[in-house]
């Protein structure tokens, strides 16, 4: 089994696992198994298209954004309208270090905007916790950046 399979067996579980307990649906194991294989091979094969592109951007991007050493901290929260509960995910890198990460599901959050809030100030405190103090955190929302950025706005 290749290295990438393992998470995405690890992922769908979890999904199935939600499932269960949260929608009272209850998938054959095997069903998930085949799922998270299919899903871990098609993610691949993008990924190689995906990094075709990436190398041609790569030179802009460098151009731009400067490179932070240290430890990163990815946050992201997920919302949708109708729904009873927001996901809010948070994945902590290291140079040389596979990392660490956190994914819970909470009460649903007012808006988009209050779910990605609720996931930075998570991912914060989980920081804290592990004891890193020296962070620099990344997210996905441009009107979070622009919060934290420019906050008399």
């Amino acid at each position: 089994m290749e290295d990438h399979h393992f998470a995405w067996i690890l992922w769908y579980i979890w999904k199935g696992m939600n499932n269960n307990v949260f929608s009272n649906l209850d998938i054959d194991t095997r069903d998930t198994l085949k799922l998270a294989e299919t899903e871990s091979v098609l993610w691949a094969e993008a990924q190689i298209a995906h990094t075709q592109r990436a190398a041609q951007a790569i030179s802009v991007v460098n151009a731009t954004i400067p490179t932070i050493p240290g430890r990163w901290c990815y946050t992201d929260g997920s919302w949708k309208e109708n729904d009873r509960y927001s996901g809010q995910g948070w994945y902590s890198t290291l140079e040389g270090f596979a990392g660490l990460m956190g994914a819970r599901n909470t009460r649903m959050s007012q808006s988009p905007l209050h779910s990605e809030i609720e996931a930075l100030s998570w991912g914060i405190k989980c920081m804290r916790n592990l004891r890193h103090f020296t962070v620099t955190f990344a997210t996905d929302c441009s009107q979070l950046v622009k919060m934290v950025s420019k906050p008399e706005e």
